[in-house]
């Protein structure tokens, strides 16, 4: 029940189920202070005969009377102030300042109430409120046990109370946060697809600006000079960039977005790099980076073959920019079930300590790290993305160095083929649906 069934569930139950009409009592009313506005409010009132003809004969409605917390005339206001019964014959005592005694007066003969008592509503030593059990008798021939009686349910009228505040409080709350929770979603799908759009619409023109400064740049030599040759060499590069920035804007989108899916497969974990290594030699050479592969035996992984080929080719990739003329890069295997490792260690500029929590934050650049895309021509999202990816899987990315300047170690974990981990990827992966897409793909040394 929510809070106002309770507290009318109150003031009802103890005349109709408690039997206390028969002993006298015929109005039951359910004060509580309202400490914001600074009143003790009528909450609630019993449903009987002589609580309608205290309605009808009152110059104000029953909800509408509040008595201010400062009111020290007020027996009500004492008695939650002192937190000590109380009685009276003398309605204005209980309705004072909000209606005149001629009013409370004319309230009390119309009902025919002769005494109320008024006992304070506590929940752990704080007084919540103040209960009026009106009754046509006079308060002498009250026996204990109902005075016992009407203590232990004013006790639980307090307990009571608070819950059912807390509840209704809590219910306000849950329907609000959902309220926002729809808004944020909408939001977020607003903002998905805004990127979305405004990606594909970046991407069109300068995928033809890049083919024109292609063609320009492989015509006859002659045709340009020096100068002109480099412009249109630095115009290329940047135009390559942007279009990697805004793959990877549309790669995050449809990753968050969850318009991305799994096409598993178990699939040979050094074939794979094999596969990347023989793609990222020719830049190696360029660079006069020597990259060797560790071979070893180890089982099949349960993975989208090509979504891992991009995160180790961002991995790889990330090695070559970060890594001197002379240096070197290994890839090495662990088999720990559930999982295969792939760890890629280089020679490069390595990583701080305290530049260890943020690396895989989206747009995070750190200094002479692996995301300080300034100086490298990267976005600072790949290694966010790659990440997100590897989650998917049920693995992970982590990474390690003894400092800067002492190269790095970038592990990647996926589950073996088989095992309980790789199973339970089969149930939740994203599947395939209309809207899902797979990742753009981007042009080595610009990951």
């Amino acid at each position: 029940m929510d809070f106002k069934e309770v507290v009318q569930k109150i003031c009802d139950s103890i005349l109709s189920e408690l039997g206390y009409l028969k002993l006298g009592y015929r109005i039951i009313v359910l004060t509580l202070a309202d400490e914001k506005k600074g009143v003790l409010k009528r909450i609630s009132l019993s449903q009987t005969f002589e609580a309608a003809k205290a309605q009808a004969a009152s110059a104000i409605p029953f909800h509408d009377i509040e008595i201010p917390l400062d009111a020290q005339k007020n027996l009500l206001i004492q008695t939650l102030h002192e937190k000590k019964p109380r009685s009276t014959h003398f309605w204005p005592d209980i309705f004072t300042p909000v209606l005149t005694p001629k009013e409370a007066i004319a309230n009390q003969k119309a009902s025919g109430i002769k005494t109320s008592m008024l006992y304070p509503v506590t929940i752990q030593d704080k007084a919540l409120g103040v209960l009026i059990f009106s009754m046509v008798k006079d308060e002498k021939e009250v026996s204990e046990a109902e005075e016992d009686l009407i203590r232990g349910f004013t006790d639980v009228v307090g307990l009571a109370v608070q819950n059912a505040k807390l509840y209704t409080s809590l219910s306000e709350t849950t329907a609000k946060l959902d309220k926002a929770n729809k808004r944020l979603q909408e939001l977020d799908k607003l903002k998905d697809d805004f990127v979305s759009m405004a990606s594909h619409e970046l991407r069109t023109p300068m995928t033809a600006i890049k083919s024109y400064l292609w063609m320009a740049l492989n015509k006859k030599k002659q045709d340009l000079t020096p100068d002109l040759n480099r412009y249109i060499f630095r115009a290329f590069h940047s135009t390559e960039r942007l279009i990697n920035l805004v793959n990877d804007m549309l790669n995050i989108s449809r990753i968050e977005s969850g318009r991305i899916a799994l096409n598993l497969a178990e699939v040979d974990p050094v074939e794979l790099v094999h596969e990347v290594v023989d793609e990222v030699i020719p830049k190696a050479t360029e660079l006069n980076l020597n990259v060797k592969v560790i071979d070893r035996q180890v089982s099949k992984v349960l993975c989208d073959r090509d979504k891992i080929h991009e995160v180790i080719i961002n991995l790889i990739g990330n090695s070559l920019k970060f890594t001197k003329q002379g240096g070197s890069i290994s890839i090495t295997f662990e088999e720990k079930a559930p999982f295969i490792y792939i760890s890629v260690t280089d020679t490069g500029v390595g990583l701080a300590k305290e530049d260890m929590d943020r690396l895989f934050k989206k747009f995070s650049m750190i200094e002479h790290s692996y995301t300080a895309a300034s100086a490298s021509g990267g976005t600072g999202l790949g290694l966010y993305i790659s990440k997100s990816i590897v989650i998917l899987h049920k693995g992970d990315i982590t990474a390690y160095s003894p400092g800067r300047e002492k190269g790095s170690t970038f592990t990647l974990s996926l589950p073996i083929a088989g095992t309980s981990t790789a199973l339970e990827l089969i149930k939740e992966a994203p599947k395939v649906t209309q809207d899902s897409k797979g990742l753009e793909k981007k042009r080595l040394g610009y990951i």
